[in-house]
């Protein structure tokens, strides 16, 4: 998207050393760094100064304008001011993830990750739900300098009247935190009422709390015509994966916990009627019962209910689907983030040139 634009990008990371990609590449104009690290326990250390210094060089020798960073694993925690603006970009850290499950959280890896977004001078969010959360998760003084939403591909050559309204789509890795548990559990009560409906899960195994995996647990918990009415895709590539959207008559997605939910907004943008949970960013993403359904994803008779009611209503979901549409077109199309993603930038170049002169 940037490099369409004009803009020159850098993408420098830490691998070790069996990762199966070269140490330099240019990827669609993008050029990409990969320095390795050891397998040793403590390499992660001198792995983090080699990417100070690759970075250091590059803003002294002004070849970079600024620098964007992730909040998960707090990579620049402790680096010593540069040149050019640090900008953190949450997308979900550990500690915030840990947090919204209500696990413990590593004191190493919340330091680290605190330290990181202390030191960049400037941040941003996907959301503004994972940006109130991450302040005061970490007691930031300061909030982020703008909401900046992921972009979402938008399709322009849809198909008419390729529908099905008894296909039902779940995509996304199969673990608790998306919320696939829930799902099957209200699957018997929606097979009561729509014998002929089926749910068909895309996404590769996970597992389960306890370690086994999570698609045999599934499985053992489905008996009879439920068990039938059940189709496990495993991981497909994106252009099935939209396909499906197109023909399914509903896309549900209970999860527990996501900065920003891409796959919901991907079957919105395809016309496909959505369920997505009320918890995290949801209801900044659907507004409720206008352009999608929001569901408690600890509820699977909620779940069941929200599935009937659109199986059984083509009126709403036509409607919904229409609505969902635009509502990613206006919101979140690759053409409206770039303008916003270039303001922030110029305006953190902008507001650390002064301080500079200041």
């Amino acid at each position: 998207m940037l490099v369409q634009a004009g803009h020159q990008v850098r993408v420098l990371g830490v691998y070790l050393p069996n990762y199966p990609a070269p140490d330099y590449e240019e990827d669609q104009g993008v050029r990409v760094w990969r320095l390795r690290r050891s397998n040793h326990r403590f390499s992660r250390l001198p792995a983090r100064h080699q990417l100070f210094r690759t970075v250091a060089g590059w803003s002294r020798r002004g070849e970079i304008d600024l620098v964007e960073v992730p909040d998960w694993e707090g990579w620049v925690a402790g680096w010593p001011r540069l040149p050019v603006p640090v900008i953190a970009r949450l997308n979900g850290s550990i500690s915030y993830f840990a947090a919204e499950l209500g696990r413990p959280t590593n004191r190493v890896t919340f330091w680290l990750e605190r330290a990181s977004l202390l030191r960049a001078e400037f941040w941003c969010s996907v959301s503004r739900y994972t940006a109130d959360k991450t302040q005061r998760l970490f007691g930031l003084r300061s909030g982020p300098r703008a909401i900046l939403y992921n972009p979402v591909d938008i399709p322009t050559d849809l198909f008419v009247n390729t529908r099905s309204s008894k296909q039902v789509v779940f995509t996304g890795t199969l673990t608790v935190k998306k919320g696939i548990v829930s799902l099957v559990k209200a699957w018997p009560r929606v097979i009561e009422v729509c014998k002929e409906a089926e749910l068909h899960i895309y996404g590769k195994d996970g597992r389960t709390d306890d370690g086994p995996s999570m698609q045999a647990f599934l499985l053992s918990q489905c008996h009879g015509e439920v068990a039938k009415s059940i189709h496990f895709h495993g991981h497909v590539d994106r252009a099935e994966l939209f396909a499906a959207f197109q023909k399914a008559g509903l896309a549900v997605f209970p999860s527990y916990a996501e900065a920003f939910a891409l796959a919901p907004l991907e079957a919105m943008a395809y016309g496909c009627p959505t369920i997505y949970s009320r918890r995290g960013s949801g209801p900044e993403l659907i507004e409720d019962g206008r352009d999608g359904l929001l569901i408690e994803p600890d509820q699977p008779d909620e779940i069941a209910d929200a599935v009937v009611r659109v199986l059984t209503d083509d009126s709403l979901a036509q409607r919904l689907g229409a609505a969902g549409r635009v509502r990613v077109i206006k919101n979140f199309s690759a053409q409206i983030l770039l303008t916003q993603n270039e303001a922030f930038y110029q305006d953190c170049l902008s507001n650390f040139r002064q301080h500079q002169i200041d």
